[in-house]
């Protein structure tokens, strides 16, 4: 969601006079808001292109300026599914690591695309190889596991 948010940029009208960043905002002018770049900021993220879920802990989000991650806006203009989006995606992948190893086939520039949405600029191939037995328990927080669901540790004996 950082690295690749659903909608890369949003065009909103400016309700009033304002600056930002030292540039005068007229009211009534349209301004152009990124979560793809403001999401690979490097004056919001440390390595702003590598993938690191542990910059969603609790702590590591109070150290960061509101604002700086908003892949479903915010605001009167918060996408309405969004909780809805983020259960189904947890599902999704959850069930889907359940049965299987998920493989990159190597060799693949994966670049995005942008439209609407952001989407890979060609097909990403990979291989699904069956799990193990113990791949489902793993992934629920069993012996071995790192203890974490969809990035957010889970509580203490549940």
């Amino acid at each position: 969601m950082r690295l690749c948010p659903p909608v890369w940029a949003l065009a909103r009208e400016a309700a009033r006079e304002d600056e930002i960043g030292g540039y005068r905002i007229p009211a009534r002018s349209t301004v152009i808001v990124s979560p793809f770049v403001t999401h690979r900021h490097p004056a919001f993220w440390e390595q702003p292109e590598v993938f690191d879920p542990d910059r969603f802990t609790p702590e590591r989000v109070a150290q960061r300026p509101k604002g700086a991650y908003f892949p479903f806006l915010g605001g009167p203009h918060h996408c309405i599914g969004s909780e809805f989006a983020m259960l189904e995606m947890c599902l999704i992948v959850a069930m889907v690591l359940q049965r299987f190893d998920v493989e990159l086939l190597p060799d693949q520039a994966i670049r995005p695309k942008a439209a609407l949405t952001i989407r890979p600029s060609a097909p990403v191939r990979v291989v699904l190889k069956r799990g193990s037995p113990n791949q489902a328990r793993d992934l629920a927080g069993g012996a071995g596991s790192d203890s974490r669901v969809c990035g957010s540790p889970r509580p203490a004996g549940g």
